[in-house]
């Protein structure tokens, strides 16, 4: 892995050298177009992150409002597509797999031929607002799209031509609908949202209620244990609001764990805590959905249990919950750094408030 990463730097190197000494995009005035006009439309959002991928959700939606006439397509990193699939505003999904582009570099020509057979009117570069990619924006570029539009500064603001000055103080799915909102400034901002059936979400809490014998009128609290870094805290802090929230509410918790948690999972005693390991997104999806309440640091199953209509309590541990964290009156509650003891009562505390309302 740290090989590819190594392998994927060098030749985005090699891409930015090569696209300086050729490309040259003229600036376009954005009064001048009108979104009647646009009809395809194409999203590179090449980012593997799951959060930065739900929190773009909304300027899927966006798009679809303000270009009614539009088809939208999106070319989104493969092991992240799980999260658009079944999203009513996107018209066809493009897999785009890092790993076999970086071993065959020569695939990109095959892919260009593919988005330039689909004469995009407009194509959105979907990149961080803090960090843009310059791969993400060569393939914007690739596109052929007339007008393609993406965020000022970076590497990928060569292969753009309009361009968007992202407020860095802006929540960061406010910030992705800014990419589109130029063009229709009376329409409101859009939450992230994902989309489940009915009946696969009853199926699956059905069946982990029955595998971890609770009883189907409990309510349950997941509990994801996992993050990177300096956002994640220890399991030993999880496994103190894991017992509060049981003997202190009528809440059932579930610690949860992901591929990179799996040595914690195996260490849990699991005869004494209820217990889940994930090891594919689409499942992680799935039973999230079904959780009553979500409690998770700053990390990407926080934006899908927000994304998918689900309470939430946000536990942060850096002071970037403005852009990060979701904080809505009685449904979505953020716990701000402090004392770790103080960071606990608060998260039992709100578990009991939404308890009493229930």
């Amino acid at each position: 892995m740290k090989i590819l990463k190594s392998i994927e730097r060098k030749a985005k190197k090699i891409f930015l050298i090569f696209a300086k000494s050729l490309i040259k995009s003229e600036p376009v005035d954005v009064q001048k177009i009108n979104p009647a006009h646009i009809t395809k439309i194409l999203i590179v959002h090449l980012d593997r992150k799951v959060g930065n991928l739900i929190l773009s959700t909304s300027m899927i939606e966006l798009s679809k409002k303000i270009f009614a006439n539009a088809e939208i397509d999106i070319l989104v990193a493969s092991t992240v597509k799980v999260l658009v699939d079944d999203n009513p505003y996107l018209n066809n999904i493009y897999n785009f797999d890092h790993s076999s582009f970086i071993k065959n570099p020569f695939k990109l020509l095959g892919l260009k031929r593919i988005l330039k057979s689909n004469n995009y009117n407009l194509a959105i570069e979907s990149s961080n607002p803090t960090g843009t990619s310059s791969l993400n924006g060569f393939i914007t570029y690739l596109s052929g799209a007339k007008y393609r539009i993406g965020f000022e500064g970076g590497s990928s603001a060569l292969y753009t031509n309009i361009h968007i000055t992202p407020n860095k103080t802006d929540q960061y799915y406010i910030a992705k609908q800014n990419l589109v909102k130029i063009f229709s400034k009376d329409i409101d901002y859009i939450n992230p949202k994902l989309f489940v059936s009915v009946l696969d979400k009853q199926k699956v809490r059905s069946e982990i209620k029955s595998n971890l014998n609770i009883d189907e009128d409990k309510k349950v609290i997941g509990i994801w244990i996992g993050a990177h870094d300096i956002k994640k805290w220890d399991i030993k802090i999880f496994i103190l609001i894991y017992n509060r929230v049981l003997t202190e509410t009528s809440f059932i918790p579930i610690l949860l764990f992901g591929v990179d948690e799996e040595s914690d999972f195996n260490n849990v005693n699991r005869e004494k805590i209820n217990s889940l390991l994930f090891t594919e997104l689409v499942k992680l999806k799935m039973f999230i959905s079904t959780c009553d309440i979500l409690i998770s640091g700053d990390t990407g199953p926080l934006h899908l249990a927000y994304a998918l209509g689900v309470k939430t309590i946000g536990i942060f541990l850096q002071n970037n919950y403005g852009t990060y964290g979701y904080s809505v009156e009685g449904t979505n509650f953020i716990i701000t750094p402090k004392e770790t003891n103080k960071m606990i009562n608060e998260a039992v505390e709100i578990c009991k408030k939404l308890e009493s309302k229930n």
